[in-house]
């Protein structure tokens, strides 16, 4: 699937009301509701108080693992390959969301429920920290998210700035690992590029 196909226009920086007040958690939200499609390219767009999200899965890797033993003790028992075990690969199955303000508000009280019957720390590595925290950088620049896309484990945020001005940011599991270990310090010949954006 293509994810170049233009998008209906966001709102603009200069619209005078904003109603998503706190975009880290809105990305945490859609990032926990859309964690088990196992997303490989991810796309999302807002026009402030909307969230449209599209892209490409990953095959669940226990549904590979699962079909492996299958094929396994068939061949084993029978020998060879039968039509009903060997299967073509499959080509990644697509995904499209749409949140509002009711359906984000809905999915945090469902997760908090369940946070609340089992005590433990966030994983910093999960889908849906990895948004949270890009929402998060938007949200300390007090700015406007506009688009967030991620594809394998990078991830890149556009927003509007206070002064109306596109910014944009990136994540990559290297920038996690970093702020998860603030005092290891940086490689010397770290590609520049791998810190653009990790500004909390």
């Amino acid at each position: 699937m293509s994810l170049d196909q233009p998008q209906a226009e966001t709102v603009s920086p200069c619209d005078p009301v904003l109603a998503m007040a706190n975009f880290g958690t809105a990305l945490r939200v859609i990032g926990q509701d859309l964690a088990g499609l196992f997303p490989r390219i991810l796309e999302i767009e807002t026009d402030g108080v909307n969230f449209h999200a599209r892209g490409e899965c990953h095959p669940n890797p226990f549904e590979v693992v699962k079909e492996s033993f299958i094929k396994s003790a068939w061949q084993k028992l029978f020998g060879g390959t039968t039509a009903a075990v060997s299967r073509a690969p499959r080509s990644p199955a697509c995904f499209d969301r749409s949140y509002d303000r009711a359906e984000i508000d809905r999915l945090e009280q469902l997760n908090r429920a369940h946070r609340g019957e089992a005590l433990r720390r966030a994983d910093a590595y999960s889908l849906s920290e990895r948004l949270r925290t890009l929402g998060a950088i938007v949200d300390s620049k007090k700015g406007r998210l506009k688009r967030l896309h991620k594809e394998a484990d990078r991830l890149f945020v556009e927003y509007w700035d206070q002064q109306g001005q596109l910014q944009s940011a990136k994540l990559t599991t290297v920038i996690m690992y970093r702020s998860q270990h603030p005092h290891d310090s940086q490689p010397r010949n770290a590609p520049s590029e791998l810190w653009e954006g990790y500004d909390f």
